[in-house]
C-alpha cells in the first residue's frame, strides 16, 4: 500500500513539475525613479534620480531570490528604463548584450508590448522585461483582470501562462503570480 501510494506522490509530482516547465513567466518591471531636474533634456534622455537608485538593485535583489534567472531580457530605449535593467542585469550576474532593447517599448500602447512579447524567443521560458506606465499597468490589468491600478515606480509583475508559445501568450489562462513594490516591500527603507 505504501509503495503505491509512494509511486502516485511521484508520478503526480512529476506531471506537476513537466506542467511548471512548460509555464511561460513574464516579469514586467517598472522603470525605477526618475529625475526631473533637467528639464533640457527630452523625456526619453531622463536618468534615475536618487531614490531610483536607491531602490532599483534592492526590487532587483529581491526578485532574484523569488524567481531565479530570466531566459529573455528586453528593454525600452529609454534611459531610465535602461538605467533600471543595468541593475537587474548586475545582480543577475548577466552580461548586457544578453538585453534586446527596443524603441517600440518606450511608452507603447498594450498592442505593441503585446507584440514584443510574441517576439520573444520561443526556447525561453521565462522574460523580464523593462518598461514604461501607463503600458505596464495597461498590460497587466488586461491580461488578468486582477493588476493594481497603477503599477508604482521599479514595481514588479509577475505573469504565469500555460501557453506553448510567446506568440500565445494571452489566449491561454494567465495567472498573476506575483506583485513587488518598493513602498511594500523595502519597509526597512520606507518605514
Amino acid at each position: 500500500m505504501v509503495n503505491s501510494e509512494n509511486q502516485w506522490c511521484a508520478q503526480k509530482l512529476t506531471c506537476l513539475l513537466s506542467l511548471s516547465q512548460k509555464m511561460k513567466k513574464l516579469i514586467l518591471v517598472r522603470h525605477a525613479k526618475s529625475s526631473w531636474d533637467d528639464l533640457s533634456r527630452g523625456d526619453h534622455q531622463r536618468p534615475l534620480n536618487k531614490r531610483g537608485n536607491r531602490d532599483a538593485p534592492k526590487m532587483a535583489a529581491l526578485l532574484k531570490e523569488r524567481v531565479g534567472l530570466p531566459d529573455a531580457w528586453l528593454s525600452s530605449s529609454a534611459v531610465r528604463a535602461l538605467q533600471t535593467a543595468k541593475f537587474f542585469l548586475n545582480e543577475f550576474s548577466v552580461s548586457e548584450e544578453k538585453m534586446r532593447v527596443r524603441d517600440s517599448i518606450y511608452h507603447a500602447s498594450v498592442n505593441t508590448l503585446l507584440e514584443n512579447i510574441h517576439k520573444i524567443d520561443e526556447e525561453a521560458n521565462s522574460a523580464i522585461f523593462f518598461g514604461h506606465n501607463p503600458g505596464i499597468t495597461y498590460l497587466v490589468d488586461e491580461l488578468t483582470n486582477l493588476g493594481p491600478d497603477n503599477i508604482p515606480t521599479c514595481g514588479i509583475s509577475i505573469l504565469e501562462s500555460y501557453a506553448e508559445y510567446w506568440s500565445n501568450f494571452e489566449d491561454e489562462d494567465i495567472r498573476f503570480a506575483d506583485y513587488m513594490y518598493p513602498k511594500k516591500d523595502l519597509k526597512h527603507i520606507y518605514g
